[in-house]
């Protein structure tokens, strides 16, 4: 892990242990489903603290597309037909199936491949550390370049609060810390040892960078409001968030004081009221049960008189 140690604190025992090693995590969605308008933190529900940790995050998205569903089906009709994982050659009378002409490695030539990268230690020529330094100031300035921008459309009265629509700037340039550096560091050397080279160069540095980048690219798609990659948490300043923030605590309280098992649901009514008195307007509150509506969060009735949460969100206090 990045402190290349884990604290453990259980049945008694305190003590520190050395984890010098690799971590890949995935994680799913808290409520199934995955909410654009919420950070990545908020969807799977784990602290910034520990998202920081990891040196890329990428964010996967099940969206509708007809190549790719094609080739999952029929991978899994092979499978349930066969009984077991097509080969190249079970592949190759597929049309379209662009594995098919993908030439597969044997398995006990990948683990010896594995075991001489990681016996390698790539070591960091000066010239090479220079341009990890000078790769390093240039994010960090775009970081501020990107802050000074951010309050200057605050000055001017240009927050995503006057418009509905956020602003969402690029993560990697939006929380750039020292932990980026020796995120850099890293995927540099393991580059350099893929390579079975003696020494990082600055090839590597590119590709760590590149790498890193396409992470937060597909981060992009969060909207104002939230924060980051990871981090520093931004008041929801766009409507439709802050109408949805009205309804969960709506929620909330009722929850409190009813234990049905039934779908929660609120009187259109109620919310409406409780909208208008938070500065916003009904073209607001439509906006937001639409845009919900969409990602099957809620649904509401023909006649507009009640708020069903199909996935009943988590409530704030």
């Amino acid at each position: 892990m990045e402190q290349q140690t884990i604290s453990i604190s259980k049945a008694g025992i305190t003590t520190t242990l050395n984890a010098r090693t690799s971590i890949l995590a995935a994680a799913n969605p808290v409520r199934s489903r995955y909410n654009p308008r919420m950070t990545p933190e908020e969807n799977i529900n784990l602290p910034a603290a520990l998202l920081s940790r990891f040196d890329v995050l990428f964010l996967m998205l099940d969206r509708p597309n007809h190549d790719d569903d094609l080739l999952l089906a029929r991978h899994v009709a092979w499978v349930h037909a066969h009984g077991r994982h097509p080969t190249a050659a079970d592949l190759s009378g597929t049309a379209g199936d662009a594995t098919a002409n993908e030439e597969e490695i044997d398995m006990e030539l990948l683990r010896h491949f594995i075991a001489g990268a990681r016996a390698r230690n790539p070591v960091l020529p000066r010239t090479v550390a220079d341009y990890v330094v000078g790769a390093y100031v240039q994010l960090r300035q775009q970081y501020k370049l990107a802050l000074d921008s951010a309050a200057s459309r605050r000055v001017g009265g240009r927050s995503s609060i006057d418009t509905g629509i956020g602003s969402s700037s690029r993560s990697n340039i939006g929380n750039t810390t020292p932990r980026t550096l020796l995120a850099i560091l890293r995927l540099a050397q393991a580059r350099a040892r893929i390579r079975g080279a003696d020494a990082v160069g600055t090839e590597d540095v590119d590709e760590a960078l590149r790498l890193m980048d396409a992470a937060h690219v597909t981060l992009d798609s969060q909207p104002t409001g939230s924060s980051g990659i990871f981090g520093e948490r931004q008041q929801r300043s766009d409507p439709v968030s802050s109408i949805f923030a009205i309804m969960t605590r709506q929620l909330g309280t009722m929850q409190a004081v009813s234990s049905t098992g039934s779908m929660p649901q609120l009187n259109y009514s109620d919310v409406l009221g409780r909208v208008r008195d938070a500065g916003f307007s009904e073209a607001d509150l439509s906006r937001c049960l639409q845009q919900y509506e969409d990602i099957n969060i809620l649904q509401v009735n023909l006649t507009r008189t009640r708020i069903t949460f199909v996935s009943a969100p988590a409530t704030t206090n």
